[in-house]
């Protein structure tokens, strides 16, 4: 839909509004009220759920839907989420004819509240009069920074929902994530044995010395373009005098294949196994932090997406990409979804900026795919 001048203006103001309100994971209370007085103040209808009960923070995750909506037809959802991954509560935006930028003392927020702007005004709009064709509801939600948990508490299971939508990409308006790696966490622990390391060394068993002996024959970065693994945390030991008994190291593998993660799980636990006096002496443990998602180009979300990104006369770059976000839940869950980009440009960072005119385009993909 063509939109006006006030209308382009009142959507930055809404960015803006939305971006000063904090929210970080588990403390999202403050901009879940917010999101919902402005919806409801419209005429629309939202649902808070436990999450946060569950998840030990203070707000959970909002269903949101426009007048009409109808509970028994298929449906569209489009969703955000509310955290940010630090406060903006010291926000000081700098706004020019061409973009809107961190002052330098904090991130921006648009990650996600550049997302969470573009529905919320589209709910708003909607609400307002302009007809509805397509049935669509709108899900923003909690401590997605942490590894989409919101998300993964969410009940979609009474809704018929066809196709998901996400608008968390950093990348700019038009190009979307067709296919997402996932993502499996593991910890090893590697056992030895205490002793006085000065009085009777020979009577331990280092377990650190056992941790490198492993870690030896372990290649971690980029294995190839369809697999990274990353050894991210090691910690052990008590004092410079006691033989460690104990060494942890944690990390996480990314494959756009879940049997690929699983088979290189097993290599890398074989690897260390066969590096120790004993297999006894390492405990593997392991579990999946999110699943990857492969979408068919001629997926019905693929295709509704491609069609509105040109109806917005945008040429569709569908991607690759080792992030995870919601839109590997949705497909979890069974919704077929996809990640599109709204142009959070610089996200986590102090020189986080949007342009003007991907904000813009974003709301006006927003308006295409429900049309």
């Amino acid at each position: 839909m063509p939109f006006t001048g006030a209308q382009i203006e009142g959507l930055q103001e809404l960015f803006l509004h939305l971006a000063r309100i904090p929210g970080v994971s588990l403390a999202e209370r403050r901009i879940a009220d917010e999101v919902t007085a402005l919806l409801r103040a419209a005429g629309g209808r939202v649902h808070e759920d436990g999450a946060g009960a569950r998840l030990q923070g203070n707000a959970g995750n909002l269903l949101c839907f426009p007048p009409g909506f109808k509970e028994n037809s298929p449906a569209l959802l489009l969703s955000a989420h509310l955290d940010t991954v630090q406060s903006t509560a010291d926000l000081q935006p700098v706004v020019s004819a061409r973009d809107i930028r961190s002052g330098g003392n904090t991130i921006l927020g648009a990650d996600n509240r550049l997302g969470l702007a573009v529905l919320v005004h589209l709910l708003r709009t909607v609400a307002s009069g302009n007809s509805l064709h397509q049935n669509f509801m709108v899900a923003f939600t909690v401590a997605e920074e942490l590894g989409m948990l919101g998300a993964a508490q969410l009940d979609l299971s009474s809704f018929h929902i066809s196709g998901g939508f996400v608008f968390d990409c950093s990348k700019r308006p038009g190009v979307y994530i067709r296919e997402a790696a996932g993502s499996t966490v593991f910890k090893m622990t590697f056992l030895g044995k205490a002793a006085h390391a000065g009085v009777a060394p020979e009577e331990g068993i280092n377990a650190i010395a056992l941790a490198c002996r492993a870690l030896a024959g372990v290649t971690s970065g980029r294995i190839d373009a369809d697999l990274v693994l990353n050894l991210g945390k090691i910690g052990g030991g008590s004092a410079t005098n006691v033989v460690p008994d104990r060494v942890t190291v944690e990390g996480e593998m990314r494959s756009f294949s879940a049997e690929r993660l699983r088979r290189h799980l097993a290599e890398l636990r074989q690897v260390c196994e066969q590096a120790l006096p004993h297999p006894q002496a390492l405990r593997f443990e392991s579990q999946t932090d999110f699943a990857p998602y492969v979408l068919p180009t001629d997926s019905p979300v693929v295709q509704r997406l491609e069609q509105a990104l040109r109806r917005v006369q945008l040429t569709p770059q569908p991607i690759r990409y080792m992030g995870g976000s919601d839109a590997n839940v949705w497909n979890a869950k069974g919704i077929p979804a996809v990640n599109l980009g709204i142009g959070a440009q610089k996200p986590h960072s102090f020189e986080e900026f949007v342009l003007l005119e991907d904000l813009l385009k974003t709301a006006e993909i927003a308006f295409a795919l429900v049309a």
